[in-house]
């Protein structure tokens, strides 16, 4: 009951719009728990009418508050139904012919309209659920993905809202629906004979116990399987996204060893989970076969009527039909519970970055950037420490310094994909943290190393953008970044899809498209972050051309490990452990002795004897 009452809970703020759905199945489950009752009353009639003289044990097991009632109910199917010794005229026929098949007939539309109302309700329930852990992600900040790994991610929105979604269905459908069934059919069952419905009842524990045993060991073996394949996710991700540095390094085969032991720990896992949701329905058969023994002998012990026992021993059948399908949607009710408890922690996860009530929007940039006294720590060390520097508009400032200095970290507190621990950072006088986040990121172009590409066409990549731009802006924007002479020489030309991070282009080609998207964006701020430190020097000077063109009236940051591309920047500030140690133009940071020389000697910018800017 505690994992169902978690189910419940859990699904309430996603029942709301399906109310509707569950309302109609509702009424069908009920309809078709009545009508189970109904067909074991006609059943008796029938047998009682072949029986001549009618059996008086009928009246004897039946209270007198019920008597006529029931009676009357009996006495009118009675006249619809073939009598023994009695002429059959055309009420009779069309009676014995139809009314049971008719019955059958309501019951399976009912049966089918719940299951329909049911499953299409939790199906949408469900994909709502995985809606808004999309949502979600998209959400939270930086730092909850790089605590997180792909591999439990992909779990979650996939496995575990699938093991919801069957926890759903089963509760909409049996747990809904089956209780009434068992309740009818116990009512009709009493009304008949209520000595052999008690014996009925007597046997329920023997189903109950066992079922609730299993399905905490079904319980146990999901937490395996969960926990199994989240490692096998990782490896097949990591395999996947790395398989150049695999083939590289031989690790094939201790990758394979690895997959097929997590295999078989998973394969453990889902036989054990199997065994447990299999031993439900035998235990079941058992119980069933042994009422049903007993029923027979206390027909012949009790002289009980063989209408009486035809209608019980059908009842019986129906009754432990439901208790079986109940005990087994308790094992994935189980299972359902976990997966809902994982799925509420990454619900109730909170971004670390979130957006103030009532932050100011923000749709142009006019004076200036500044850092204010900026500190930041990924953990307990600080990366940057009291930083303070100002970048006007229309300014082409650069960040230098050693690799782990600190420099792309100012890209990422400029985003706000992170606050900082101390200080501020103000855009025309004011703090990121009361500005609108879509509005802020708006307002820069990112141009980075890392260029992520996605497996749709070269146009709809371009377009990633700037939402809505015009197959003519995308063409202008490809031209612009020098991009457009090798897309037309592609099959498809901008139709043509480049593969999953775009491995059917070069480097040079995907950061052309990184920096048509920055052309097609057209925001006020661009920022560089090592945007050509990976290319050769033939791309590079390809991708630099296309840069100078999108700089062009923007205000520009660039962060390099490269010197040379700074060398026209209004000012260059040299990062060390997270602090400006130096700054000012190229030029006089050349001749200046400290990092931004050292870094310009070991990169061959200057001689170690000769001072001054290259020719």
């Amino acid at each position: 009951m505690q994992e169902l009452k978690k189910i419940i809970i859990f699904s309430i703020p996603f029942l709301k719009r399906r109310m509707p759905l569950i309302f109609s199945g509702l009424i069908a489950g009920f309809l078709f728990g009545a009508f189970n009752g109904a067909y074991l009353f006609i059943l008796k009639a029938a047998i009682d009418n072949f029986s001549s003289p009618p059996p008086q044990a009928t009246a004897s097991s039946v209270s007198p508050s019920k008597k006529y009632f029931y009676q009357q109910a009996m006495d009118e199917l009675g006249r619809w139904l073939p009598k023994a010794k009695e002429p059959l005229d055309w009420k009779r026929i069309c009676g014995g012919i139809f009314i049971l098949p008719l019955i059958a007939l309501v019951r399976g539309a009912l049966r089918l309209l719940n299951s329909y109302f049911m499953t299409l309700a939790a199906a949408k329930i469900v994909a709502d659920l995985q809606t808004a852990i999309l949502s979600k992600l998209h959400s939270l900040s930086i730092d909850f993905f790089h605590k997180s790994t792909t591999g439990d991610l992909a779990i979650r929105i996939l496995n575990d809202t699938k093991a919801f979604y069957d926890s759903v269905s089963v509760l909409f459908t049996d747990v809904a629906k089956d209780p009434i069934t068992i309740a009818a059919i116990l009512f009709s069952c009493a009304l008949i004979d209520w000595r052999l419905t008690i014996l009925a009842i007597l046997l329920v524990p023997g189903c109950i116990i066992p079922a609730v045993s299993l399905a905490k060991k079904a319980r146990e073996a999901s937490m395996g399987i969960i926990s199994s394949s989240v490692a096998q996710s990782n490896l097949l991700f990591e395999s996947l996204s790395g398989i150049h540095v695999i083939k590289a390094f031989c690790l094939e085969k201790k990758n394979i060893e690895t997959f097929r032991h997590q295999a078989n720990d998973l394969a453990k896992h889902a036989a054990k989970m199997s065994i447990a949701g299999s031993m439900v329905s035998p235990i079941i058969d058992i119980v069933a076969s042994l009422a049903l023994s007993l029923l027979i002998l206390c027909v012949i012990w009790q002289n009980i009527s063989i209408a009486n026992m035809a209608a019980i021993a059908n009842g019986a059948i129906l009754f432990f039909a439901p208790i079986k399908r109940l005990a087994d949607a308790n094992v994935k009710i189980q299972e359902g519970a976990l997966s809902a408890r994982r799925l509420t922690d990454l619900l109730d996860t909170q971004s670390t970055v979130t957006e103030r009530p009532g932050a100011k929007p923000i749709k142009t940039f006019k004076k200036q950037i500044e850092f204010s006294n900026v500190s930041f720590s990924y953990g307990n060390e600080l990366v940057i420490k009291n930083l303070s520097f100002v970048i006007p508009k229309g300014k082409k400032v650069g960040i230098a310094g050693r690799s782990g200095a600190g420099k792309t970290t100012l890209t990422s507190l400029l985003f706000r994909f992170y606050d900082p621990v101390s200080g501020a950072i103000l855009i025309d006088g004011e703090d990121l943290r009361d500005l609108k986040i879509a509005d802020l990121r708006n307002l820069f172009s990112l141009v980075s190393q890392d260029v992520v590409i996605f497996n749709r066409s070269i146009a709809e990549n371009i377009a990633v953008g700037r939402s809505g731009a015009t197959r003519q802006e995308i063409e202008q924007a490809a031209k612009l970044a020098g991009a457009a002479e090798f897309i037309e020489k592609l099959p498809q030309g901008y139709d043509t899809f480049i593969g999953e991070r775009g491995v059917k282009l070069s480097g040079g080609q995907r950061q052309r498209l990184s920096i048509a998207r920055a052309f097609i964006r057209n925001s006020p701020v661009i920022i560089l972050d090592e945007a050509t430190s990976s290319l050769d020097s033939h791309s590079e000077s390809i991708v630099q051309q296309a840069i100078y063109e999108l700089e062009k009236g923007k205000t520009v940051l660039i962060i390099a490990h490269r010197l040379s591309t700074l060398a026209d920047c209004d000012e260059i500030l040299v990062i060390d452990r997270g602090q400006i140690v130096q700054r000012g133009t190229f030029g006089e940071l050349i001749t200046q002795e400290g990092l931004f020389k050292s870094m310009a000697i070991h990169q061959g910018i200057v001689n170690n004897s000769v001072e001054g800017i290259p020719s």
